[in-house]
């Protein structure tokens, strides 16, 4: 992993990888310390001061309190007891494109820039399953599985409600494990997922077209769900 990381960061450096469509997460194979993942295909090494919120509940949707640390590549999570959930937050910062490399710099800053945008990163990890589960935990873009009572199994099939600013988001793409393919949200933000053996990281990307930030004529959110299944 630390080659792998090691090659990535050359790559990074060299504006060879796009910024967008990647998600932020914490590993739910790990245990008793959590990383936290970034990245695509592939964990890619990243800032730790990108993560701007971490949420750790127990069963009774309780905080937990944390001890976080900076690792090689990014940050990790030490719970003081066992956790049901992470809810998580990364502000990947102001992107542009400088002849047709992305470049992690505000438009003010390089004003011959293209494609300004900012990609905000939220994603839950559950590791047990609660009823709260079921209602949305407020996030700006967020899953909320739909109808289960227990852990999803692999090989079953789950409905998932996708929500922006807590209103149903129709139209959207559901990838698994950034498989880059996927059904659709139906008009009520609904879509049925089949759930695989071992790792599932649900995820869809929304871009948003805004005047209002000089810096980024888009805001592109992605919410992630993941999960073990066996």
């Amino acid at each position: 992993m630390k080659k792998q990381l090691t090659l990535l960061a050359l790559v990074l450096a060299a504006g060879g990888l796009r910024a967008l469509a990647h998600d932020a997460w914490v590993d739910a194979l790990g245990g008793p310390v959590y990383k936290i993942f970034y990245g695509h295909k592939q964990p890619e090494p990243y800032s730790a001061t990108k993560v701007t919120s971490i949420k750790v509940l127990d069963t009774m949707q309780k905080p937990i309190k944390y001890t976080k640390a900076e690792i090689p590549g990014g940050l990790a999570l030490t719970p003081s007891t066992k956790p049901a959930l992470f809810a998580l937050e990364y502000d990947n910062g102001y992107w542009v494109k400088v002849n047709g490399e992305s470049q992690n710099v505000r438009k003010s800053a390089m004003p011959t820039g293209t494609d300004a945008s900012h990609p905000l990163k939220f994603s839950k990890t559950m590791l047990s399953w609660a009823s709260w589960m079921a209602k949305p935990l407020g996030q700006r873009i967020e899953f909320v599985p739909v109808g289960l009572r227990a852990m999803p199994k692999a090989g079953s099939t789950m409905k998932l409600h996708l929500l922006l600013d807590g209103k149903p988001l129709a139209g959207q793409m559901v990838e698994n494990n950034s498989n880059e393919k996927g059904p659709k949200t139906d008009a009520n933000g609904d879509v049925t997922v089949t759930v695989l053996k071992g790792i599932n990281r649900y995820a869809t990307d929304k871009d948003i077209m805004q005047t209002t930030d000089p810096d980024a004529q888009r805001l592109s959110l992605t919410a992630a769900l993941v999960f073990v299944a066996k």
